[in-house]
């Protein structure tokens, strides 16, 4: 009869290790399941794009007075003969895609045909000029404007630099004078890699 009780309650014994190791493998998995590795306080930030613009290279902004291109000649040489200097900083950090556009309606009472006004970017220094007309830069607007050929990838700190110049169509206008005003060029960038 002892035999009996001892093996019944061996069995008992071994029954309840077993309960308590199920109830504390179950209890150890639950908790390893519930473990978490945290990696807080993150910040995401964009680069900056900061394209400036200067008639001196030496004073930038983000906005500068524009010039008067006077006693142009329609079919005649571009105007001025030696351009006004336009200088654009890259102030950011990191590379722009430059582009031109107009950025606002211009006026233009005496009906010249915008297709045949030629607006003339020659870089400082060596390369080849380039022709937009102010039809082209108006219809652009909604793209972010015409690409510049000669200045496709200004880097951070960078500066460029180019004359400015206009030029007109002798079939442009018709009649013995003519104006076009409020023209805001507005020198676009696109953040590129």
């Amino acid at each position: 009869m002892k035999r009996f009780t001892t093996t019944k309650a061996l069995a008992r014994a071994i029954g309840i290790v077993g309960a308590v190791i199920i109830v504390v493998s179950g209890v150890t998995f639950a908790a390893l399941q519930s473990q978490q590795a945290v990696l807080k306080g993150n910040t995401i930030q964009t680069a900056v794009a900061n394209l400036q613009v200067s008639s001196n290279g030496t004073t930038y902004s983000n906005s500068l007075d524009g010039y008067v291109f006077s006693s142009l000649i329609p079919g005649g040489q571009p105007s001025p003969l030696n351009g006004y200097p336009v200088y654009l900083k890259n102030g950011g950090s990191t590379a722009l895609a430059l582009k031109l556009a107009i950025s606002k309606p211009i006026s233009n009472p005496d009906n010249v045909d915008l297709s045949k006004v030629h607006v003339i970017l020659s870089p400082l220094g060596a390369g080849a000029p380039q022709n937009i007309t102010l039809q082209d830069l108006i219809t652009s607007t909604t793209s972010g404007g015409v690409a510049l050929s000669q200045m496709t990838r200004l880097i951070a700190s960078q500066v460029t630099g180019f004359t400015l110049q206009i030029s007109m169509d002798s079939d442009a206008v018709s009649g013995p004078s003519a104006t076009i005003s409020d023209i805001d060029f507005s020198f676009g960038a696109t953040a590129v890699n």
